[in-house]
Formats: C-alpha cells, sequence, structure tokens
C-alpha cells in the first residue's frame, strides 16, 4: 500500500486514533476517511477518464467524482475471473454506496454520525479488506477462475 498509495499509511493510522476515541465525531471521521483512502486508491490506479461501457454493455460514468465504478473497471480490466470480479465488485459497490451516503448526509447538514464504534470499525475492516483485494489485482498476475478455487 505505501508504494501506491502512501499517504493512505497515514489515513488508516489517523482512523485508528480516531476509534481509540469515545467521541462519535471521531467514528464518523473514520468512516469519512475510508471513503478518502478509496478515492485516493481509484485516482492511482484508474484515473478519471471519458465513460464507457461496461463489460455487460452498459454505460458506465469514470469521472472525478465516480471513484467506485473506477475501482471497478481497474478489477474488470485486471481479472479474468468473472467471480472474482463479481465478488469484489459487489463488495465495493456496496461500501462505496454506504460511504457515499453518509457523506452526501454529513455535506447536506444532517446529524449522520456513526452511532456506535462497531459501525465505524465495520467500515474501516471493508475498507482495508477491499484495498487489499484490488492492491492485489495491482500488483499481480491476472487472477484465473483456477486460482480462485
Amino acid at each position: 500500500m505505501a508504494n501506491k498509495v502512501p499517504e493512505a499509511v497515514r489515513k488508516f493510522t489517523a482512523i485508528h486514533g480516531n476509534l481509540e476515541s469515545d467521541n462519535p465525531e471521531d467514528w464518523s471521521n473514520s468512516a469519512h476517511s475510508c471513503r478518502r483512502i478509496l478515492q485516493d486508491l481509484a485516482d492511482v490506479l484508474f484515473p478519471p477518464t471519458n465513460d464507457r461501457n461496461t463489460t455487460a454493455g452498459k454505460p458506465i460514468k469514470l469521472g472525478p467524482d465516480n471513484y467506485i465504478n473506477r475501482l471497478i473497471c481497474f478489477a474488470e480490466d485486471q481479472v479474468e475471473s468473472k467471480t472474482y470480479t463479481e465478488v469484489v465488485g459487489s463488495q465495493l459497490k456496496y461500501l462505496g454506496h454506504r460511504l457515499d451516503s453518509l457523506f452526501n448526509a454529513a455535506q447536506k447538514g444532517s446529524h449522520a454520525t456513526i452511532s456506535t464504534r462497531e459501525e465505524a470499525e465495520r467500515y474501516v475492516v471493508y475498507t482495508y479488506m477491499i484495498v487489499g483485494d484490488i492492491l492485489r489485482l495491482a500488483n499481480e498476475e491476472k487472477p484465473t477462475d483456477v486460482a480462485m478455487a
């Protein structure tokens, strides 16, 4: 991770400190940092570009705000295993939509704080696992269905 997205290491360190706090605002900051880590990763591995069609033929937006789409396209481009792409893609969509919902609510001034440390920890663990899966794709030869078995 330090080689591809060095800022992510610092952000994960800050997240750890936020999770140790008893303040729900710090827990919310952890989730927002997870979103920024995924954005940074997308910017490095699949910078914003023109929209294109998915492997299923559907148009997909790949602009600066579409970091989840860009990470999914990166995974599709790297993987020969449809199963692996579907698993990573579905987890990424789930996490991305949850993080975006929190971010959008906070931008609108609503009280979208995370109510428990456990909820914040869940975002962090999911983010860490997704980042690991994506970095594996960036650092290895293309996984195949056989390698997934």
